[in-house]
């Protein structure tokens, strides 16, 4: 949707559907249990599972092999944990692609969790995220994770009707593992679901700009939110409201309001 001369100080975001109430999961302790020898440095993430974010699994980057705490127990040498890295080169570009398979969460079976891990340098000039990245770490390299997730009362479009989730980037930033456990990333798959920003939106006065929100489940650090595609999720009438207040010109004057309804999906 384009919106014309407009001076942003917030934004308020709404689905006109129920969502569950969040979960605290900065309060959740990342530790690891029992860890096995690695050969390179490690790098940590930290996915749950469902609404209250029960199931916890750990994933650890060693090179070229990612380690699965499938069974979420927090013991990482166990048997069928390892992952070796399927090699990729695209246009000169480098791309290491862990297919991790599918992950019990209690009753719930979740299918095909993929990391790829990738060079971002040609995405500079679209996201300002990973510009901003660069240049603090110009050998940085973007996380994109995905999977299929069973979420009760949901049908999406993945298989056995499974609702497709993808972390990889959002407004705070571009996903990263964490060089320690206690500093991992949170992702949070089937999870409270709502409406965010994709971006930073910097609107300037008689100026269009398109304003592109999506819905998922929020994390903990950039780029740890987890899109949902919406497709059969979302029915065709539940639209997102935007709802822009613009400063008072002078103090103590009422700001100025205004109500979109997005019905444009992309």
């Amino acid at each position: 949707m384009k919106l014309a001369h407009l001076l942003s100080i917030s934004m308020l975001l709404a689905l006109s559907s129920t969502v569950s109430a969040a979960v605290d999961l900065k309060i959740l302790e990342r530790k690891i249990v029992k860890e096995p020898v690695y050969r390179t440095k490690p790098k940590y993430c930290l996915l749950v599972f469902g609404p209250e974010a029960k199931t916890h699994i750990w994933l650890v980057q060693d090179g070229d092999t990612l380690y699965v705490d499938r069974n979420g127990n927090g013991d990482l040498t166990e048997a069928d944990e390892k992952v070796t890295a399927d090699k990729q080169e695209n246009a000169g570009d480098e791309a290491s692609t862990f297919k991790a398979g599918d992950l019990r969460d209690g009753k719930r079976l979740h299918k095909d969790l993929t990391l790829t891990v990738m060079k971002i340098d040609y995405l500079a000039e679209r996201y300002d995220a990973v510009k901003e990245l660069l240049k603090k770490a110009p050998k940085a390299r973007g996380y994109a994770l995905n999977l299929e997730v069973e979420m009760p009362g949901r049908k999406g479009i993945s298989t056995g009707g499974r609702v497709y989730q993808l972390s990889f980037i959002d407004s705070t930033g571009v996903l990263q593992f964490a060089e320690r456990p206690q500093d991992a990333p949170i992702l949070h798959f089937g999870g409270p679901l709502q409406v965010t920003l994709f971006g930073k939106e910097q609107l300037t006065i008689d100026r269009e700009k398109d304003v592109v929100l999506g819905f998922g489940s929020a994390g903990v650090g950039p780029g740890s939110f987890t899109w949902t595609i919406y497709e059969n999720v979302v029915p065709k009438d539940i639209f997102p409201t935007l709802d822009i207040v613009y400063p008072p010109k002078h103090p103590g004057e009422a700001p100025l309001r205004e109500h979109y309804e997005l019905k444009q999906r992309c």
